[in-house]
């Protein structure tokens, strides 16, 4: 009789603990300049908004040490209130900068267009752009890592 009660007992402790795995594995990656990490060309790549609201995109290998910019195309478009603003980057030494800041206000999205090269078909990722502070992990809302979001 023992045997049948651990059974389920051990498959219920190994369903948990791939759970917790699959919690872990969807939980969004802090960037390491406060921004948000999002899957792009095949390595990390860091949304973050300076204080000057210039947008710093920096990439970093599966480890999370910084790449300098190779070959990847980046462009973005601001959906905010006041109307569309197309963003342009430059490279920098360690990542890229676009050339204009964001237009002014909160709770647009960013349409942000990453292409590993130019001849490959981009990537469009999707930001919803809020810099009000969590009360939980104290970021902006569009880097927030907590799991209310």
């Amino acid at each position: 009789m023992k045997p049948l009660l651990t059974l389920p007992l051990a498959l219920l402790v190994a369903t948990s603990a791939f759970a917790e795995d699959d919690h872990q594995r969807d939980k969004p990656v802090p960037g390491p300049n406060g921004g948000r990490v999002i899957e792009a060309a095949g390595h990390h790549a860091e949304f973050f908004v300076r204080p000057d609201r210039k947008v710093l995109i920096t990439f970093y290998n599966h480890d999370m040490k910084p790449q300098p910019p190779a070959e990847q195309q980046i462009s973005a478009i601001a959906e905010a209130p006041a109307g569309k603003a197309k963003l342009e980057f430059e490279k920098t030494a360690d990542a890229f900068v676009s050339t204009t800041p964001l237009p002014e206000g909160d709770g647009y999205r960013i349409v942000l267009q990453i292409r590993p090269d130019a001849a490959a078909k981009p990537q469009n990722i999707r930001i919803n752009f809020d810099t009000k502070v969590c009360g939980e992990c104290n970021r902006a809302e569009y880097a927030c890592v907590c799991s209310h979001g």
